[in-house]
């Protein structure tokens, strides 16, 4: 099967690509820049310069002999240059199937959503995910949508994260800091899920055509409080401080203003937004439809730093 992949050189796209790979799949990768390195896999065709949010980019002949979508692009941050929720999850989804149906496209269509994508969600991430499913749904191709809980891996951006964040409170500056802050109680629970356990869901989606037309939430094998996911990443890392509670009143004013001086502010008020919301799905789909039993927590650790 050949399957255009868009955010090749992303983590969940490099990971996907690499799977696609070893299942016998020939695969067409579309990102922003070249991947580099190990992200750049052996045996796919990249076509780089793309950005989704801008239809000029997308021609119907990246989508020739195509038999399979798999739409990785999103940004858990908005940023300058026209990075926004809704011009990359919403208009770039919109950009991808105005083309796929100019090129004939007649496929699967995988879309990686988000556990939490709602229309009237507190979020505006987990808003224009939603919005981005109704697309792919009206699209009039066979779907398939994944909704992961948060996605795990040595190369993540999420556990790049939370290693700044134990180990320098999310500065921008490399500098110890002498505790782990923590938004709110910290109860609020998520249910990490490893790469090549969702990777895996997404190749056997390809195969199997009772998956078409489905809408899927994906965890792994436990599920833990933000407290818990804090502490276990800082054993992991060997580092031992406090945890810092911070009221998420006084949160949203410091976000507003690292918003607007940082990059990369380690909290957003758009994250804030979710605090309160579990991040955790009853589903047990992966097991059930993919026959894939999932790394709990520890032993997904255990697989990132090596213990």
């Amino acid at each position: 099967m050949e399957v255009l992949v868009t955010g090749a050189s992303g983590f969940v796209g490099n990971h996907t690509i690499e799977a696609l790979l070893a299942a016998g799949h020939t695969v067409r990768g579309l990102s922003r820049k070249k991947p580099q390195g190990d992200r750049a896999k052996k045996g796919a065709t990249y076509i780089d310069g793309v950005d989704v949010g801008d239809a000029a980019t997308l021609t119907p002949e990246m989508f020739q002999g195509v038999d399979a979508i798999v739409h990785l692009v999103g940004i858990i941050q908005e940023a300058k240059g026209g990075q926004t929720f809704q011009r990359i999850h919403v208009q770039g989804t919109q950009n991808l199937v105005n083309t796929a149906h100019k090129a004939g496209f007649a496929g699967r269509f995988v879309y990686m959503s988000a556990i939490g994508a709602n229309a009237n969600a507190p979020s505006e991430y987990s808003r224009t995910k939603a919005a981005a499913e109704q697309i792919v749904t009206a699209s009039g191709y066979a779907y398939t949508i994944f909704r992961p809980s948060i996605i795990l891996g040595s190369d993540g951006e999420f556990v790049e994260q939370m290693g700044d964040l134990i180990k320098h409170g999310g500065l921008p500056v490399a500098l110890p800091f002498p505790v782990i802050p923590v938004p709110g109680s910290g109860l609020n629970k998520f249910q990490p899920i490893f790469i090549d356990d969702l990777t895996a869901c997404v190749v056997k989606s390809l195969a199997d055509p009772a998956t078409a037309n489905q809408v899927y939430e994906v965890g792994g094998d436990t599920q833990v409080s933000f407290n818990e996911l804090l502490t276990g990443f800082a054993k992991s890392l060997h580092v031992n401080k406090p945890l810092l509670h911070a009221p998420v009143p006084i949160l949203r004013i410091a976000a507003t203003v690292m918003e607007a001086i940082m990059p990369k502010p380690p909290v957003t008020r758009d994250q804030l937004s979710n605090l309160g919301l579990d991040n955790t799905t009853q589903s047990h789909a992966i097991t059930d439809v993919f026959g894939i039993k999932p790394l709990g927590f520890d032993p997904i650790l255990a697989r990132i730093y090596g213990s």
